[in-house]
């Protein structure tokens, strides 16, 4: 028995040493900048770990600066992480993309458990600029002074727009939605999360059309609203030998004389329409 407790011992030893070393860490600054002629250049992020910041710089150019920190268990799993996680950064003279990549884990033998490749950018575009950023975990999505229409996501964190005269689609899945406008918007707009506000701020006199879709939470505003009537909306599936009906009522508000159509969507989490102070 004693021989079984000390081997026992020794085998949980090995694992501690194993499992419990202290992870390799580098970390490094740097700045680049990114010519670009067309008139309205695009800028695309896709983030995995890490803030995503992009506000107004000077026309011409895309300015990007980020802090890369990279890091893994052991210093195995650290050089195999350079081979599976990398920022693949393609400019041309109309856009600039950032793309941190991740391999597909279909071999789960060959996975880099516990590495990550984080990037906390901060990048400065041209005023005009159409802006496509998003991030997954561990960091904040943050946009303002753009001209341009901006679409902007987080899946494990907050996104916060802001001074901005266009917006397409604006998401998170686990985040708070924080979008103001800086004049009164003329186009679409999409605002959409699973667990957290949403929060619009509109200049004085703006009017657009609201469709509400919210599982639990409710609607302020301050501006005045009339209600709208929207249609039923029936999606029809196929199960096995019958048919499958989902039935979905949304809500519409008419703000202030109406305009562009905008979507709020919120399974946990209340709409507030503000005017700006």
């Amino acid at each position: 028995m004693k021989i079984l407790a000390g081997t026992i011992g020794l085998s949980a030893l090995l694992t501690c040493v194993a499992v419990c070393a202290e992870p390799v860490v580098e970390q490094k600054s740097w700045e680049q900048s990114y010519a670009v002629t067309q008139t309205t250049p695009k800028l695309v992020v896709r983030n995995i770990w890490g803030n995503v910041n992009v506000r107004r710089g000077t026309a011409g150019v895309i300015v990007v600066s980020a802090v890369e920190r990279r890091s893994a268990q052991t210093a195995e799993y650290f050089e195999k992480s350079k081979q599976q996680l990398q920022l693949e950064v393609v400019a041309t003279p109309e856009a600039v993309s950032l793309v941190v990549n991740h391999p597909e884990r279909t071999d789960r033998t060959d996975v880099c458990q516990g590495c990550s490749l984080e990037y906390q950018f901060d990048i400065r575009v041209p005023a005009d600029a159409v802006v496509d950023v998003r991030t997954v975990t561990d960091g904040r999505v943050e946009v303002s002074g753009i001209r341009g229409p901006v679409n902007a996501g987080n899946v494990n964190g907050a996104v916060a727009v802001s001074d901005i005269d266009e917006c397409s689609s604006i998401e998170s899945v686990n985040g708070t939605l924080e979008v103001t406008f800086a004049r009164a918007p003329v186009s679409n707009c999409s605002l959409k999360t699973i667990n957290g506000e949403i929060t619009l701020g509109l200049p004085a006199g703006t009017g657009l059309e609201a469709i509400i879709d919210l599982g639990h939470g409710q609607v302020e505003s301050e501006f005045d609203v009339d209600a709208m009537t929207l249609p039923v909306k029936v999606e029809k599936s196929q199960q096995q030998d019958h048919w499958l009906y989902r039935v979905q009522k949304s809500a519409g508000v008419r703000v202030g004389a109406g305009g562009p159509t905008f979507t709020f969507a919120s399974l946990n989490g209340d709409v507030r329409i503000l005017k700006n102070k």
